[in-house]
């Protein structure tokens, strides 16, 4: 009997060992045009990229939505967890396993239609009260320059804030900023650009220990999507 319930355990491990791992969590915050979902729908130019991706790499997956901070954090401390679209950054660099570009931004600083600011360079905007999306790399960046950044979880607030004169500047990149101006104000509120002052590459941010074999076939998988056209295709029409 013993040597039977050595064999059967021996068999089960030998099953659980080559079970299949867990599909991975795709988190993204809710920020059109990128990313969001609506009655169970998740839409957005990320995730119809993020989504080609993993059925082309035939890697199983399940979006759910969360604020960018959160999920960077379930992203750095959690197994088969991802965080999207994330500014790839060097202050990020070493925190994560990462698939991109997905896309390229480009950030800027907007002041609302009646200010008078001009910028040449960034640090004229030293001692300006700017908003950023909560955990982005906009926020990180400005803040490493010591910049005094106010941080929120959503971008219809910065619009608001800016709108309402409680920030002086929005930092955001520059379609989005496009997107929610144009969703929260009339023509004559509309934000204004007053400065570009960086290009970083919208990402897939995973957990450090994600196996490099999946990584390196999401990657494989992205670099023929830009190769073939199909990732221009996806985040150059509309969402």
């Amino acid at each position: 009997m013993k040597t039977v319930l050595s064999i059967l355990g021996s068999a089960l491990i030998g099953v659980a060992s080559h079970a299949a791992p867990p599909p991975y969590t795709l988190e993204f915050p809710e920020t059109q045009p990128f990313a969001w979902s609506e009655n169970g729908k998740f839409s957005g130019m990320a995730i119809k990229v993020v989504s080609m991706l993993f059925e082309k790499a035939k890697i199983p997956f399940a979006f759910q939505s969360a604020p960018l901070a959160r999920g960077m954090e379930d992203a750095r401390t959690r197994e088969y967890f991802c965080v999207f679209p994330v500014q790839r950054a060097q202050s990020n660099e070493a925190e994560y396993q990462w698939v991109s570009p997905i896309f390229i931004t480009t950030s800027g600083l907007f002041v609302p239609p009646n200010s008078s600011a001009q910028f040449m360079v960034l640090s004229d905007a030293k001692k300006l009260r700017i908003g950023a999306l909560r955990g982005s790399g906009d926020a990180q960046y400005l803040k490493s320059f010591g910049f005094t950044v106010e941080e929120v979880n959503t971008q219809e607030q910065n619009v608001e804030k800016l709108l309402r004169s409680h920030i002086d500047a929005w930092a955001t990149d520059v379609l989005s900023a496009h997107y929610f101006a144009q969703k929260t104000s009339t023509k004559d509120r509309m934000p204004k650009e007053a400065l570009t002052f960086r290009r970083s590459l919208g990402s897939l941010a995973c957990h450090v220990k994600t196996p490099a074999a999946d990584v390196a076939k999401l990657q494989s998988t992205l670099d023929a999507m830009i190769k073939d056209g199909s990732l221009e295709k996806l985040t150059t029409q509309a969402p």
